[in-house]
């Protein structure tokens, strides 16, 4: 299957920045959704971590529930999830929205099961200096968040189990001692995870943030992002199709620009025909390659005309010089026939030879006239004559020289034609000739002329095998014979030079199709329209 160079450069062009194209994509959606993760890891990091630094109120978390949604607007409600985990492993506030999945995600980091309150808040465990120091709001006071030496903490913690209770801390808030200067929080991230969660919200994203024996686990829904992600997606798979599409036509068109100065070339050589020899290739454009090969051409050029006109002038010189010599001898043969006695064995010796001088002078007369039409001086003695009367008389030589044939004539009248009679003469009987040569013992010729609309066209068909594929092609070349034992008369330039004759006078020769055993020749010249 053949495929035009300029299609395979368009389509190589197009795969190559389309696999380009594709790729960049893929990897952009990549990086677009891992930024999109970073940035929802940001702004989690962020609001925990400025949540968990400075004085906590009891009623702190609700604070800052609503602090969302005076950030996120209306979206609030769904879009942030809060759940707050004390250092009693109790659950001490968590937002109406926050999935079931997140208490779960929670336990698995901390490794053991929390404790779910009745209530969103635990009652603060007192006033004044106890409310402050109780920070996670969990009903209970540690050694971190006690604002006093260690060794008044150990005093107050009766029990000693780490703790001070309300009652432990009764005289620390009748004493009121005054805070002291505590160091900030030191707070641990515990990781980002993406939480799969089966209820209608959706996926979340999830930050846990552990300080001062208080867990926060701070969550982002990702319907957002996903939308985000999703309206990306459908903008790539749409902008895709069109930019390849636009890619197709910029590569078919960078394409026919690149192979025009070749098809410019190309052109150029096929317009150059045997009788064209000195025409040459134009240098187009200024790439290096191109004039390279357009002097290579033109080199290679040079090389065929001289050989092609060393070669015509030798067959024109010595056609011509042959001429003379040949003439000479046919007049002396023909007197040696005069001279001899008539019947004796030498007047036949001569008259062999006079046929066989008769073939080579017609060989050599051939040879002259496509010598003549190789150099573009095929001179026509052009006339206005009727090409069915030309072709009768031919007809009617046949039927004396072959009697055993069988002659058909079919021509219309008038038929005239603009041409020169005694080369369209040679033609014709070039014709009939190779006919009579090879029609089969009682075979037919058939000799048909009909006009085929401004053109004559002059059909000659005779009974004969079919001429091989393999010689179809070589038909018309010089010298060339189907009949490779050269038993039959002829010298191969028969049809050459009819053809030659015939295009001479713009017309053509052409061999047809093979048909009921019949071989077929077409003469078609232009015609001339009665005066």
């Amino acid at each position: 299957m053949r495929h035009s160079f300029k299609f395979k450069i368009a389509l190589t062009s197009l795969l190559v920045t389309g696999t380009l194209l594709v790729s960049f994509g893929g990897l952009f959606f990549a990086s677009a959704y891992h930024t999109g993760i970073d940035g929802m890891d940001q702004e989690i990091r962020t609001l925990a971590e400025s949540s968990l630094r400075g004085a906590r109120p009891h009623n702190f978390w609700q604070n800052f529930e609503k602090s969302l949604q005076f950030i996120y607007g209306d979206d609030a409600d769904g879009r942030m999830a809060l759940l707050v985990v004390n250092g009693a492993q109790q659950v001490s506030f968590q937002s109406d929205n926050a999935p079931a999945e997140l208490i779960k995600l929670a336990e698995g980091v901390l490794e053991q099961p929390l404790v779910l309150s009745e209530e969103k808040m635990v009652r603060p465990i007192g006033s004044g200096i106890i409310r402050r120091l109780d920070r996670d709001q969990d009903g209970v006071i540690s050694l971190q968040e006690f604002d006093g030496p260690v060794v008044e903490f150990e005093q107050l913690d009766l029990d000693q189990d780490g703790w001070l209770n309300l009652e432990e801390l009764a005289p620390l808030a009748e004493a009121r001692l005054p805070p002291r200067r505590r160091e900030p929080p030191v707070i641990v991230e515990a990781g980002f995870k993406t939480l799969y969660s089966k209820s209608q919200s959706g996926n979340w994203r999830v930050g846990l943030f552990i300080s001062d024996h208080q867990t926060v686990v701070l969550a982002m829904n990702m319907q957002v992002f996903y939308r985000d992600l999703n309206s990306l997606r459908t903008v790539f798979f749409v902008a895709v199709p069109i930019g390849l599409i636009l890619l197709s036509f910029v590569g078919w068109f960078l394409a026919d620009r690149a192979m025009r100065p070749v098809s410019i070339i190309a052109d150029t050589a096929e317009g150059i025909t045997a009788k064209g020899l000195d025409r040459r290739i134009p240098m187009v454009g200024r790439d290096i390659e191109l004039q390279r090969l357009v002097s290579v051409f033109n080199q290679m050029l040079d090389r065929l005309e001289k050989g092609y006109q060393q070669a015509v002038r030798f067959s024109a010189d010595a056609a011509h010089e042959l001429q003379t010599p040949l003439t000479i001898l046919q007049g002396e043969l023909d007197n040696a026939i005069q001279s001899a006695e008539a019947g004796s064995q030498e007047q036949q010796r001569y008259g062999m030879l006079m046929e066989e001088l008769s073939h080579l002078k017609s060989v050599v007369q051939k040879l002259l006239l496509l010598a003549h039409a190789d150099e573009g001086r095929l001179k026509l003695n052009c006339q206005r004559l009727e090409l069915s009367e030309l072709i009768r008389s031919a007809a009617e030589d046949l039927e004396v020289m072959a009697p055993a044939l069988q002659v058909d004539i079919f021509l219309i009248e008038p038929s005239f034609v603009c041409g020169d009679l005694a080369l369209l003469n040679q033609a014709v009987r070039n014709m009939i000739s190779n006919a009579a040569k090879y029609t089969v013992s009682g075979g037919a010729v058939c000799f048909r002329l009909e006009r085929q609309g401004t053109q004559l066209c002059f059909t000659l068909t005779n009974t004969a095998p079919p001429i091989p594929e393999e010689d179809r092609p070589l038909l018309f070349k010089r010298f060339h014979r189907v009949e490779k034992s050269r038993t039959t008369a002829g010298s191969g330039l028969g049809l050459s030079l009819a053809r030659e004759i015939a295009r001479a006078h713009e017309g053509d020769l052409i061999l047809n199709d093979y048909c009921q055993g019949q071989v077929s020749f077409s003469l078609i010249l232009p015609a001339s329209e009665a005066v």
